[in-house]
């Protein structure tokens, strides 16, 4: 089946198969939350949205079903359902906007399903997925959301590294007294920052980043300082992280950073995350995959 996770950054789709193993991929940037406002979603949000969907239904075979998620930007932005409905009279796909306590335990679905395949015990793990307007985080079976994310963070403040220092621990505090109250033994770090993060520790970049030799990486605060020099002193720092990324990527570091203040433990990266969760919910009946029209 296709399991498609429209994030307020990036969308990522997947064929996944009946043993829940990744067949194929794709990934693009659309920056939903670009430009949000009360009116809702920017009408060149929207266009991206539309241009990725274009390439996306021509690379997947949708016989065998698929399931569509929206996240945070779409839960707040007054036209996404007048945009939805939209895509579905000209793509066929229908999307549903998840909540974000489901969207935390999707994602704890695709970060299980690729610990067992690699062989990792994450019983004990902290789980944190820091998107592009809210942040899901879990413990066992507590499951939370909050309102903040990468390109929500970097438009606030306007891009400037100063204030992302100065209001990253005001940003982050809630979902830091959450983390707080649980006793853990390593922390799982999904999304972009920290698989970008972990790329660049072993010389990728942006066009031969590769899930496999990521998934299980143990990531260190310095590594996150490298990646800040890196990013900031890079003459282009398109080849290395992606097309206007590098901002929203600073962002998410210092944002991240905040998070794991004082946390000495180590730091796992693993790739999949909502996506693959999508079809593990489905596999298990919690959701139920759709006929594309």
């Amino acid at each position: 089946m296709i399991c498609i996770d429209l994030g307020s950054n990036t969308i990522r789709a997947c064929e996944i198969d009946e043993n829940l193993e990744v067949k194929s991929s794709f990934e693009k940037i659309v920056g939903s939350a670009r430009g949000l406002s009360q009116k809702g979603l920017a009408n060149d949000a929207m266009e991206r949205i539309e241009n990725a969907l274009s390439e996306l239904i021509n690379k997947f075979d949708f016989s065998n079903g698929y399931f569509a998620a929206a996240t945070q930007a779409f839960r707040i932005s007054p036209n996404a359902k007048q945009f939805f409905e939209q895509i579905y009279d000209k793509f066929g796909i229908k999307f549903e906007i998840i909540d974000g306590v489901s969207e935390a335990k999707f994602t704890k679905f695709g970060i299980l399903n690729r610990a067992e395949k690699i062989g990792l015990d994450v019983d004990l793990a902290l789980s944190i997925d820091l998107g592009g307007a809210s942040t899901e985080i879990s413990f066992k079976d507590k499951f939370e959301s909050f309102g903040f994310g990468i390109v929500s963070f970097c438009e606030k403040y306007n891009a400037n590294l100063n204030k992302f220092n100065q209001f990253a621990d005001f940003t982050t505090l809630k979902a830091r007294e959450f983390i707080n109250k649980f006793k853990f033994n390593s922390v799982i770090l999904t999304s972009g920052v920290p698989t970008s993060v972990a790329a660049l520790k072993i010389g990728m970049n942006y066009d031969n980043y590769e899930a496999k030799a990521i998934n299980g990486q143990i990531l260190q605060m310095s590594d996150f300082e490298n990646a800040l020099n890196l990013i900031q002193n890079a003459k282009n720092p398109d080849i290395l992280v992606g097309k206007n990324r590098a901002d929203i990527l600073l962002a998410g570091i210092f944002l991240l950073k905040s998070l794991l203040n004082g946390i000495n433990l180590p730091f796992v990266v693993i790739d999949d995350g909502l996506r693959e969760g999508l079809g593990v919910a489905c596999s298990k009946k919690i959701l139920n995959k759709k006929a594309k029209k």
